[in-house]
């Protein structure tokens, strides 16, 4: 067995080696020695290769092409199947993300999350017919059953737009959860549903909630909105053929984030498993609102992290589930998956960790960051989309087994980005597979929860997970603001504290630390294009950069908001400041000071998440003017002020 194959090996058994304080100081000698890149692999510094990056894949109605959305490179792929070859491709607009085929199968939709458009294309030409103003982020999306109308989850503004395809103007549209980004038609073309990466805004000592949202395509109004309780990270929807009940799995993530972290080693932190949700007829009544069940695809003893896409075959015999931080496809018996729901309630079954074994008959490789799945209108096929290998994997569904590995021509060469990237969302560094960096920053962002990590008095100095968005340049890091540098940040404590695992080695920290550095910040929507501020942004942009009160009063220079959060810096003094905001349970009364660049964002505020809104932070947490001189505001000035925050 090779060393990294053994390391790995005694990783997904359990065995915990932490990293002593000789190991951090031979670390960190290590870290100040330039690193010799590996055969293959370019430095961050050299012009770094364009990888293709694909997300999303669709069948054309005929079987006959595959259509494969690629955020790397801006372009949409035709996949000649059974062959594999590429032939041809399109450009479209910034970070295309979803996809739909028209019922017909004449033209394609894809959203474009950075440029906030939908791309019209011919699918005999490959051509972009026409672009669609769409609204902010719009991730997935579909087309109802007529053809007719565009369901588009806007990711940006938490909402769902109903476009008329025959003028491109929107219709309606409806108010979501947070992050809204997966959306299905139901097979009876009566719903759409839509599920939020994000939690509901909850108080932070309660566990989270997460919100599915049923659409009635008919009347063109929300029918439900499904709560399923415990869970963040709802992502892919699919539904089981009507022979097997017409049920709908959703993968999910399930956190237990109030209780100290220390029980990593012993496992359940973060588990990883599916929502069976069986919808409901008539809302109005209690009786005919959509039923729950959660069930685990982890086992006893080996998680299988960042379970993302999800997809039935034609009979609905197997259910497959991409395991996107462990590379795998689970494959799913759904007749013992009946069977095991009925053996327990639903209470008791969503924390049972000995389920999976009874219903997952393989568990199959991928390549790197397995996302979304499509069958083959045939049945014979399962498609699946590796994000991080430029590649589709081919699951024959007859043996059940890998049939090929399709090359859609990404650069062959890793640079350290994408080694960072992938080392980013691999969950083998952590104690039997728990939980990859991506786990907790889905989209290279926050979880939306707030954390009770491994402190000295455990089960106090709850944290609020932080946003990795631009973050280069705002270090120190930490709520306490004991981490220096990104490498301190993510090599021993990682590893000691949350891993609880030997961590990443050198060169390996130097690939993550190199891809976080690079994470950019998504577009600021609030923010006028040509930089001019509204009205109320001007008036807010007063407010903060003000050095008196309303009644002439001088406030003490270390009480304004441009001494914290000076702009030249990201907002951010990058020093600990106590602004009253230490509750009884906080053995510190200084925490780092935030950054506030797309602040409009990063709800829950405060260190631990107890301000729901930028609203609760002054109102609420500020009765001591500690934080600003708020108390002297009308509320229309502190409008004003949140507004022009939403700017930064």
């Amino acid at each position: 067995m090779t060393g990294r194959a053994h390391m790995l090996g005694w990783r997904r058994h359990g065995v915990v080696r932490h990293v002593c304080e000789a190991t951090v100081a031979v670390l960190a000698l290590a870290l100040s020695i330039p690193l010799v890149a590996a055969p293959k692999t370019q430095d961050a510094a050299t012009s770094a290769p364009s990888y293709l990056t694909p997300v999303e894949l669709r069948f054309a109605p005929d079987g006959r092409r595959l259509f494969v959305v690629c955020e790397g490179s801006d372009t949409v792929l035709a996949v000649e199947t059974p062959s594999g070859r590429v032939a041809g491709r399109v450009k479209v607009g910034r970070k295309p993300s979803g996809l739909a085929v028209s019922p017909n199968g004449k033209s394609l939709y894809v959203s474009n999350e950075c440029s906030d458009t939908i791309s019209e294309i011919d699918t005999a030409t490959l051509t972009v017919r026409r672009t669609i103003k769409a609204g902010w982020g719009p991730a997935e999306l579909v087309t109802d059953r007529s053809g007719r109308s565009l369901y588009v989850a806007n990711s940006a503004n938490n909402s769902v737009s109903i476009i008329d395809l025959a003028t491109g103007k929107e219709i309606k549209r409806f108010l979501t959860n947070r992050s809204p980004r997966y959306v299905t038609l139901s097979r009876d073309g009566r719903r759409v549903y839509v599920t939020n990466v994000l939690p509901e805004l909850r108080p932070y000592d309660q566990p989270p909630v997460s919100e599915m949202l049923a659409l009635d395509t008919v009347r063109q109004v929300v029918q439900e909105r499904i709560e399923i309780p415990g869970v963040i990270e709802l992502r892919q929807i699919a539904e089981a053929p009507v022979a097997k009940g017409s049920y709908l799995l959703v993968p999910f993530v399930r956190p237990k984030n109030l209780a100290p972290l220390i029980r990593v080693e012993q496992g359940w932190v973060l588990t990883h498993g599916m929502a069976i949700v069986r919808p409901g007829r008539n809302p109005l009544e209690e009786t005919g609102r959509a039923k729950v069940t959660q069930v685990l695809l982890d086992d006893i003893d080996q998680f299988y992290a960042d379970n993302f896409g999800t997809a039935f075959t034609p009979d609905g015999r197997w259910a497959l589930v991409t395991q996107s931080g462990a590379n795998l496809v689970a494959i799913i018996d759904t007749a013992k998956l009946a069977a095991r729901l009925k053996q327990y309630p639903p209470e008791e079954i969503a924390n049972r960790l000995d389920s999976a074994r009874e219903f997952v008959v393989k568990r199959l490789p991928t390549h790197d960051d397995p996302r979304s799945i499509a069958i083959s209108p045939d049945g014979r096929s399962a498609y699946i989309v590796n994000r991080l290998a430029d590649s589709l994997t081919v699951i024959d569904l007859a043996q059940l087994k890998v049939a090929k590995t399709i090359d859609l021509g990404g650069p062959k060469e890793l640079s350290v980005l994408r080694r960072g990237e992938r080392l980013f969302h691999n969950a083998s560094y952590c104690t039997q597979g728990q939980f990859a960096c991506a786990t907790c920053h889905p989209e290279d962002h926050l979880d939306g929860l707030a954390w009770n990590l491994e402190t000295p008095q455990l089960g106090r100095d709850r944290v609020a997970n932080r946003t990795l968005r631009n973050i280069s340049e705002t270090a120190p890091y930490k709520w306490n603001g004991r981490n220096p540098d990104l490498i301190t940040q993510c090599g021993p404590r990682i590893a000691k504290f949350l891993f609880r695992s030997e961590g990443f080695n050198t060169e390996e920290l130097h690939a993550l630390v190199n891809f976080l550095r690079s994470i950019p910040l998504p577009p600021n929507r609030h923010r006028s294009p040509d930089a001019q501020l509204t009205d109320a942004q001007e008036r807010g942009r007063a407010i903060y950069f003000r050095t008196r009160t309303n009644d002439g009063r001088v406030i003490p220079v270390e009480n304004r908001c441009n001494t914290c959060h000076p702009p030249d810096t990201h907002y951010t003094n990058r020093i600990n400041t106590t602004v009253g905001s230490n509750t009884q349970y906080d053995t510190n009364a200084d925490f780092d000071t935030p950054q506030l660049d797309n602040v409009a964002d990063l709800a829950p505020y405060l260190h631990n998440g107890m301000a729901l809104t930028l609203e609760e932070i002054w109102t609420v947490y500020n009765n001591e003017d500690r934080h600003g001189i708020t108390s002297d505001m009308r509320k229309e000035q502190l409008n004003d002020l949140i507004e022009f925050l939403k700017t930064l």
